[in-house]
Order: structure tokens, then sequence, then C-alpha cells
């Protein structure tokens, strides 16, 4: 199905380079060789140029893994469990396949020597983004050069994600030490106030740094009960929790909210529960058996069992999205919402 002249080209270029990527849309085969040089071929199809791509692709698979019938069914399963082989990793990036690319971001054994090229292989795709975020979660990816490029794509490519747990998770990676200015942060923690997916990124990754823009101080208590509350910290994070509730409607942002709140709000002696009244019950049973009677106290035991499984099944059975989660589920929301306030109010 090749052309021979495209059919030479292809092999002189697999011969040449240690990276290939192929642009299904300019109809294009990249090279990268060994000093960082770009060859690129013009394809020239004389049929449909989707069986053309698929053609090529084939031709990349046969000459580079020896397998003729394309890419190999496992690595499709394994791509994003993290299972393929350290001896596989420079040829995966030779075949043109963006799968086989993720298979590489994925892989247990992803290393120094390949990362640029997994980089190289990703740009310009339609998953350059989820390979972002994947590379991102490795320490020694945030920690090198590559690491840099990556959240400077993802910052920019941010305003174009709707997906709210994409959100999340890319304004959790990008918050992570040197990957991005202090004056990006702002910028996102600004937007947060309007959008609050990216306030779940910053409590989920800053809770003992979030910003304080607006002179939020530490309360006057020294108690042991309300140590992790009273900080400067403290404040600000049940201040942006509050917020980011006030403004619910979707349902992760809810979940992992409730998280992270039951999570830097955890007591010895309260288990996480399923029903709002039960969570109630247990601060008040054990307030008593504290031999306290305050109620600042009160309100910290009861959402340190906070979680998310105060809502999935409600949100779940009812089909639940946008304003209608704040009204289905207020009796669970006023409950916290209240708590939250009695923790900010100096007294």
């Amino acid at each position: 199905m090749l052309t021979p002249e495209d059919t030479l080209r292809l092999n002189v270029l697999i011969a040449t380079c240690v990276a290939i990527r192929v642009d299904v849309y300019k109809l294009v085969v990249i090279g990268l060789t060994a000093d960082k040089k770009e060859q690129t071929i013009t394809l020239n199809p004389d049929i449909d140029s989707g069986k053309y791509i698929q053609a090529v692709q084939k031709l990349l698979v046969s000459q580079v893994l020896g397998s003729m019938g394309g890419y190999p069914s496992y690595l499709k399963r394994w791509s994003r469990m993290g299972q393929v082989s350290s001896n596989n990793l420079g040829s995966l990036l030779k075949i043109g396949n963006i799968e086989a690319v993720v298979a590489v971001a994925n892989s247990q054994n992803l290393n120094d020597e390949v990362l640029d090229l997994v980089w190289w292989c990703a740009t310009n795709t339609d998953q350059q983004a989820e390979i972002g975020r994947f590379l991102l979660t490795r320490d020694f990816v945030v920690k090198h050069a590559v690491g840099k490029k990556i959240a400077d794509y993802l910052l920019e490519f941010l305003p174009f994600t709707d997906d709210t747990t994409q959100l999340i998770d890319t304004t959790n990676l990008l918050l992570q030490n040197g990957l991005i200015s202090k004056e990006s942060k702002d910028r996102l923690w600004k937007q947060g106030q309007r959008k609050p997916a990216f306030l779940v990124g910053f409590i989920e990754r800053m809770k003992d740094d979030l910003p304080n823009n607006d002179g939020t101080i530490a309360l006057d208590k020294d108690i042991k009960e309300l140590k992790c509350v009273s900080t400067e910290q403290g404040q600000i994070m049940l201040k942006t929790i509050a917020h980011i509730l006030k403004k619910i409607n979707q349902e992760h942002v809810l979940y992992r909210t409730l998280e992270v709140l039951g999570a830097c709000l955890s007591h010895p002696m309260i288990q996480p529960m399923d029903q709002i009244e039960d969570l109630q019950n247990q601060a008040q049973s054990v307030l008593e058996k504290l031999g306290l009677d305050d109620d600042k106290i009160k309100a910290r035991l009861l959402l340190a069992g906070v979680n998310e499984r105060l809502a999935v099944s409600t949100i779940s059975a009812h089909s639940l999205a946008g304003s209608a989660i704040r009204k289905k589920l207020d009796n669970v929301l006023n409950p916290i919402q209240d708590a939250l306030k009695i923790l900010t109010t100096p007294q």
C-alpha cells in the first residue's frame, strides 16, 4: 500500500533515528536523531489517508519490533499499568504509535535516558496533556529539566481543559516544588475563586503552604484539640474549603474536598461514617468522653469524620449534577458549613 519512495524513506528514518512520531493530520513522519536533529518525511498517499497512516505504522512496527500484526495487543492492555519491560522502551518510541508512548511514559522502568524522547514523541499529539500528567507523577521527572517543559505546556493547556478531574489533577501536579513560578501559582489561586476545581488542587498539594491573600491570622486558641485548625494555614484551609463547598456543582470537586477535609482534621477517636447524623452523634459522644463542652471542639470532631461516602450514594442514586448537588445534599453540606463557620469565627 505504501509507495516505493515512502517505503525507502521510512526505512532510512528507522535506521538513523532514535524516536519517531507520526502526525496524522499533516501526513508527515518525523524522526529524531541521536544528536537531537529532526528529519521529516512528507507522505504521498495514493489511497485514503487514514488507511495510508495505518500502513505506515504497520511498516514501523514490523521493522522495529518484528511484529506483522501492527501494534501488539498486549501493550494496549498494559499501556497504563506500568508493565512494559525496560528492554522495550527505546523500540516502542520508534513505531509512531501514541499508545506505545503512553506505555513508556507509564512504565515503572522509565528513566532519564528515554524521558526526553518520550516528551518529544508526545509533542503535538492528542494525548500530550495525558502523557504530561503521567510523567509529572514521577519524582525524578519533576526534578528533571523536562519536568519544567511539561509544566509549562500543562499550564498553557489548562484553560482548554473541561474535564473536572483533569483540572484538579493538573493543578495538583503543577504545584509541586519548582515547576511553576509564584506568579503562576497566584494566578491559579485567583482563578480558583471562580473555578473551585483549581482550589481542590491547592488544598490537596499545599495544605501547609496556601496563599494568604486576605490577611487571615491564627486564632488565639492554645487548645490541643484545636491545634490543627487554629494556625494561620489551618484557618486558610478551612476558609478555602468553605468557599469550595459554597459553590459546589461538580461531584468530583465535592468528593475530593470532603476527603481532604476529613484527612486534615483527622482524630484518633473519630471514624469516617456514611451518614452525617452518625458523625454528629459520634462527635457528641467523643466530646463527652474527653470531658469537654466546647462548640469549636465539637465542630472539629464532626469534620474529622467527613469523607466522600457522605455524598457518593445520593449523587449516584439521583444522577445529580450542577446546582442540584447542593440542593439535594443540603442536609449533609449545611452541618459541615456550620462547623466550618464555627471554626473560622474568632471568639
